[in-house]
């Protein structure tokens, strides 16, 4: 049909050229005054252009905002997006997040139906070409009702495409009957597309079913997520070449691999034209890039604490050699390639050579970078900054704004961890020891240690366990607030539990003998922490997003989720 990659630098051409100038009233009816839907459809190649504007619509590059909602990782700035809000528990019914996924999901779903009922007026040049786009199509539709389920519980389902007078009519449906239609369109998309030649970047009958098992996870159904998993088996592997296999799957030198089962590509900018992403420019600090970053998003120290030990145990777990006064030693892998922490060392750009090095970072000590010790306007607020997504080619850390790593939202090992939770929620204790060999395939990859098995006889510690490990291999991968949503642990007290969203969220283990020793510090396990912020949820409304009120405002039929 066409090469993904070939056609990626009109992504965003074709989103302003084929957007439909939608509205963002209600449910993104199409204005009465624009282009008709007769008069759109002339080719296959309509088809095609739509199919690529709804993939980025569709697939998302900024998966680190999704984490600032979560205790792994920490906004900076209340301004910018409105994630800071939703951690906090200062979100209103006015929320920029919840107004963007509400909006950013209807507009994408009135695209699919325009695509799928257009796409009837115009001759395709073979079947296979109608079947691809179709279950691409599918793909996508589902993925916004996944959203809005996911966000806001019962939602409208809209099945055509709507006009202004009607989209100001519609009302929720039950969550169950939207998930319901969610999944019957992923396994008509699996159905349509088992035959299609994978092809990197688009959507694949694997991709539809690996959707399948989270949404299935995700609302409890437990057999069938195992039954969707079943379906990946056999076909993707955990990616463990080189010293860093771990690392390497993010910062974009292992891209391409057996693990990655669906991501969103990107590219260097051709022209005025980005098709990159920002974390660079979110995510690092002053002195480190040929850019100006934003200092806007860190790791957090309740993630830190997360951890497991070199061998194997966690911080508190029975025989750990954990110090809180040397907390980064002997710790696993996965710590050391995915946040940089305060006496390592931290990758900068040499501009005389425009190539990287590494210099002490200590945000506490005077010969650190002056534009990153604690004293400095805008340094790391927790203490800590993530390697995790950060493209340290040359071009990544000059372009901040346009990074060319891509974004992985399907890899097996998600998959594998989804798989471990549903066998404990299926069959408990008796799948200790498969669960386990599972966490341990994760922690081999990156030569960490494996779980001590006779610390974990009771169904309590064995689904932290499985709880913890997600949240570590999945760290700054956007998924860490459903979780805390969908295992009620959002109400849980941070400095008392290590995860949660309530009281005072903390950072790294502050010496007091240099920059910053005056600053407020919180004390965990005996030792001063950076304090950042005090968090609270409110569980009678915080487990549900509030319908945005400018949409109930402009439609009376759209009721509000308790307590807001």
């Amino acid at each position: 049909l066409y090469n993904m990659r070939k056609y990626i630098f009109y992504i965003l051409c074709l989103t302003g050229m084929y957007s439909l100038n939608s509205c963002n009233d209600l449910l993104d009816a199409a204005p009465q005054d624009q282009i008709s839907n007769d008069k759109f459809w002339k080719s296959e190649k309509d088809a095609e252009k739509l199919i690529i504007d709804l993939y980025s619509a569709t697939l998302p590059s900024g998966i680190f905002w999704d984490e600032c909602m979560s205790d792994n990782a920490y906004l900076a700035y209340d301004w910018w997006g409105g994630q800071q809000q939703v951690a906090n528990g200062s979100q209103t019914v006015y929320g920029e997040t919840a107004s963007s996924v509400w909006n950013g999901a209807y507009s994408t779903i009135r695209k699919c139906w325009f695509l799928l009922e257009g796409m009837e007026k115009v001759t395709f040049s073979s079947d296979a070409a109608k079947k691809r786009i179709t279950g691409e199509a599918y793909f996508m539709l589902a993925y916004q009702y996944y959203l809005l389920t996911t966000y806001f519980g019962d939602v409208p389902l809209i099945k055509k495409t709507l006009d202004i007078p009607t989209s100001k009519e519609v009302s929720r449906e039950p969550k169950q009957v939207v998930v319901e239609f969610t999944l019957q369109k992923l396994e008509e998309a699996a159905t349509l597309l088992v035959n299609t030649a994978p092809e990197y970047g688009r959507i694949t009958a694997d991709a539809c079913h690996f959707l399948m098992a989270r949404i299935q996870l995700y609302n409890e159904d437990y057999k069938a997520c195992l039954k969707s998993l079943e379906k990946l088996e056999g076909k993707y592997q955990l990616h463990n070449v080189g010293d860093t296999p771990y690392e390497d799957l993010f910062s974009g030198k292992a891209e391409r691999n057996a693990e990655v089962i669906l991501a969103k590509i990107c590219e260097p900018r051709q022209g005025d034209i980005s098709i990159g992403h920002s974390g660079n420019g979110a995510m690092l600090l002053k002195g480190m890039t040929g850019g100006d970053p934003y200092c806007g998003i860190f790791p957090t120290g309740s993630l830190v604490d997360s951890y497991p030990m070199a061998d194997g145990r966690l911080i508190h777990e029975m025989g750990s050699t954990y110090d809180p006064k040397n907390p980064y030693a002997n710790r696993d892998p996965r710590l050391y390639q995915s946040i940089t922490y305060p006496t390592s060392q931290l990758k900068v750009l040499d501009g005389a050579t425009n190539t990287i090095k590494e210099v002490l970072y200590d945000p506490e000590d005077e010969s650190t970078i002056s534009v990153q010790q604690y004293g400095a306007p805008e340094p790391s607020r927790t203490g800590y900054v993530w390697k995790k997504y950060v493209d340290y080619s040359a071009y990544g850390m000059l372009e901040i704004w346009d990074c060319t790593n891509d974004i992985i939202l399907f890899r097996y090992a998600d998959a594998m961890l989804m798989k471990a939770e549903a066998l404990f929620k299926t069959q408990g204790l008796s799948a200790k020891d498969e669960i386990c060999n599972l966490i341990d395939q994760l922690r081999n990859r990156c030569k960490g240690g494996k779980v001590h098995r006779e610390n974990y006889n009771t169904e309590d510690m064995l689904f932290r366990l499985i709880k913890n490990e997600r949240r570590i291999e999945l760290a700054n991968e956007g998924t860490r607030y459903i979780d805390l949503i969908r295992w009620k642990d959002a109400e849980k007290n941070t400095v008392e539990t290590g995860v949660g969203l309530v009281g005072e969220l903390y950072g790294a283990y502050m010496r007091l003998d240099g920059a910053g020793k005056t600053d407020t510090t919180v004390k965990i396990d005996g030792v001063p922490r950076r304090y950042i912020e005090k968090r609270s949820f409110d569980k009678s409304k915080g487990y549900l997003f509030p319908i945005p009120q400018n949409d109930r405002d402009l439609n009376s039929n759209l009721t509000q989720n308790p307590g807001w």
